[in-house]
């Protein structure tokens, strides 16, 4: 990854990593040093394409994350961080559907563009995932209104979860389904 076009690339991944790194020494504040090393992950995202993030320095950069992934406290503070996912997404009729697509978002960038899920993610949180779309589609029927408008753009065709609300009341949405998202993890070569 490199600094071009006015972007700090060098910047942002390190501040991601710091992000992640703090998450795994300190002892609290488990939400909120999760919650940030997510932003800045995802700041990090929206400032590189995807041939960046499989660059050398990508890669560097991917190793490293992968490392800090299962260091320290972030075991722990990554499956917090899907159970509260789980939640928001049962919770999704009741207290907001935007909230549960941004957590599912976020958890699927990073396994997508950074780190697979597999690599980090204990099995019982992985076996969570799919429980979580499961009560993403159960609760888009009755989510408070969600336009396909609302959308981010920055959101993948892919991350079914934001349109679902929208496909349920009949209205038009992006071709992806849940059963075209394939597999948790890119495919590589």
């Amino acid at each position: 990854m490199s600094a071009d076009s006015g972007r700090d690339i060098p910047g942002l991944a390190q501040r991601a990593l710091d992000a992640f790194a703090e998450s795994s020494e300190r002892g609290r504040d488990r939400d909120a040093l999760m919650d940030t090393a997510f932003a800045r992950l995802f700041d990090l995202y929206r400032a590189t394409t995807r041939a960046e993030r499989s660059s050398p320095a990508g890669q560097n950069f991917n190793a490293t994350l992968a490392g800090l992934l299962v260091s320290g406290n972030n075991p722990d503070r990554l499956s917090l961080y899907v159970v509260r996912s789980q939640t928001a997404a049962e919770n999704g009729r009741h207290e907001g559907y935007r909230p549960a697509c941004w957590r599912r978002s976020m958890l699927q960038v990073l396994g997508d563009e950074f780190v697979p899920l597999r690599d980090f993610l204990r099995p019982v949180d992985l076996d969570a995932i799919p429980r979580i779309d499961d009560a993403m589609e159960a609760v888009a029927g009755d989510a408070s209104p969600a336009t396909v408008e609302a959308v981010p753009a920055w959101v993948p065709e892919t991350h079914w979860w934001w349109w679902e609300p929208a496909r349920q009341r009949g209205e038009e949405a992006p071709g992806h389904t849940r059963t075209d998202s394939g597999t948790l993890d890119p495919v590589t070569d």
